[in-house]
């Protein structure tokens, strides 16, 4: 059984996971709550199955040593491969992919967009889960390989934006012009909703996982009896890249201020 004590673990490739922090932080104000975000190695979408297991390992090794109770993997890239390093560890460790593939099905809907990273998109695991209930419901993925790393490099230049969701969302919006619904596929993205909004006005649904995938936490840890129902809700942050931005970015997305901000080493890549 977790210790009710214990913190929840969040873990990124990057400050995406922050939108699964605002939602965690929200349904469970008591909780602890450790982040990591590997700034340095972000993106993990364009990289090798093998080089993310190997990073991934690296991250939730560090939260281990935190001993938390949970994990929340807020990176949709590192959650399509959740069977091949969840047995290694004791701790549930919670997918966005099943959080946002769960917001599907429970909607009930015929047809549905994906905008995430390019390994997100070529790994159907979308799909799949959405199909085991839903068999019928048009999946459609779009893969968008620089989205995330123009967020990641703060200032939201709003033109690197615009440019990169024209070249990938606009030709998921050209080629299925009815098209209403669109699973945020990477936890950076709901940064820039309005943005889609401005653009793509015929997606009037935008799904955001993390809201499910906190509610999924908070029950799994009610069943469980270990909820801190006395704790102080402290919030720390452990990044590999900038701190300060990682801090600033605390308020840009409306969590609490974050006890500290730490600098850690980033995990190692396959060859290096």
């Amino acid at each position: 059984m977790p210790d009710a004590k214990a913190p929840i673990g969040v873990m990124d490739a990057g400050l995406g996971g922050y939108t699964v922090v605002k939602e965690l932080q929200r349904l469970l104000p008591k909780e602890d709550i450790i982040f990591l975000g590997d700034g340095k190695n972000q993106p993990y979408g364009n990289r090798s199955e093998k080089d993310i297991l190997c990073l991934t390992h690296q991250c939730l090794d560090f939260l281990k040593d935190k001993y938390v109770k949970v994990v929340a993997v807020a990176c949709n890239t590192i959650s399509t491969l959740i069977d091949k390093y969840q047995p290694d560890y004791e701790f549930r460790i919670f997918s966005i992919v099943q959080a946002g593939s769960t917001d599907v099905i429970k909607l009930g809907l015929r047809q549905v967009g994906i905008l995430s990273t390019v390994f997100t998109a070529n790994s159907g695991c979308y799909d799949r889960l959405i199909h085991q209930e839903l068999p019928r419901t048009a999946v459609y993925p779009q893969g968008c390989p620089r989205l995330a790393r123009i967020i990641e490099d703060g200032g939201f230049d709003q033109e690197r934006i615009d440019t990169e969701l024209r070249e990938t969302l606009g030709h998921l919006a050209q080629a299925h012009p009815d098209l209403d619904s669109l699973i945020l596929g990477c936890t950076h993205f709901p940064m820039v909703s309005e943005n889609i909004r401005r653009l793509y006005p015929q997606f009037t649904r935008l799904i955001n996982p993390a809201a499910t995938q906190a509610r999924l936490i908070k029950e799994y840890l009610e069943r469980e009896n270990a909820l801190d129902s006395d704790g102080k809700g402290t919030f720390r942050v452990y990044t590999t890249s900038d701190c300060e931005f990682y801090r600033s970015m605390t308020d840009h997305v409306g969590l609490k201020t974050p006890a500290s901000v730490e600098l850690v080493p980033a995990p190692i890549p396959l060859g290096k």
